[in-house]
């Protein structure tokens, strides 16, 4: 009986101790980010396009594979004729095909492609630890800033990966950000934007105050001369 107790409590142990990798994991894990600009022909109506985008931002609780899910209304300085942006979240690179392909998003695609003069993707998975609590929290009502960048021709590759790690990095030196997401480009459709960056703030103004913040600005000086292009999306996500 004393043996079978021993086995018990160490099969439960290692139980608990099969659990704790699990979560650690789990918690470690990066998520995969998809981001696309719509930017639709002349002659579309603001409202129809404003409709179907709010049909867009509803999917998210038809298809499970979605984490979250963020559409807005593009209010940046620049925005390059891009009018909406969409913002997706997965647990896996995986789960971007499943989306594409479900039924709901299939039937929006078959709707918008008509209407739409132009596209921008960028998929990628974060560089560095995740530190993110997309898609563990709501982020209602808050504020997502998005940027896509183009580097000049000469600038090669490590100098290309060292300022983005150190753009990643500026998560933890700069209060206002919530979340602040780098990565290198994997989507088909990306128009020769090499990385993205995804930041949101509980309010609009947060986004001045992280552009104006000394970290920020010393690294904008050194990434700027080496830009051939960049786009910005800015918005309040539609309410779902």
């Amino acid at each position: 009986m004393k043996s079978r107790r021993n086995f018990i409590k160490l099969s439960s142990l290692a139980a608990l101790g099969f659990k704790s990798v699990v979560q650690a994991e789990g918690a470690n894990r990066k998520p995969f980010i998809h981001g696309f600009n719509f930017k639709f022909k002349r002659g579309v109506p603001e409202n129809e396009i404003a409709s179907l985008m709010k049909e867009l931002s509803d999917i998210k609780g038809k298809i499970p594979v979605l984490k979250e899910f963020f559409i807005g209304k593009n209010i940046a300085k620049r925005t390059h004729g891009f009018q909406y942006g969409e913002i997706a979240v997965f647990d896996k690179k995986e789960d971007l095909m499943v989306y594409e392909k479900h039924p709901e998003h299939q039937k929006l695609v078959r709707k918008i492609l008509p209407r739409l003069e132009i596209g921008n993707g960028m998929d990628f998975f974060p560089i560095g630890a995740p530190k993110t609590k997309l898609g563990a929290m709501s982020y209602k009502g808050h504020f997502v800033h998005a940027f896509n960048f183009k580097f000049k021709a000469g600038v090669s590759n490590d100098e290309i990966a060292e300022l983005m790690s150190e753009l990643a990095d500026l998560k933890g030196k700069i209060p206002v950000l919530k979340e602040l997401m780098v990565g290198k480009n994997e989507a088909r459709w990306h128009r020769g934007f090499q990385y993205g960056q995804i930041s949101i703030f509980d309010k609009k103004e947060d986004l001045i105050s992280y552009d104006k913040h000394p970290e920020h600005q010393k690294l904008v000086r050194r990434i700027i001369p080496k830009l051939a292009g960049g786009n910005a999306m800015d918005f309040i996500p539609i309410e779902s």
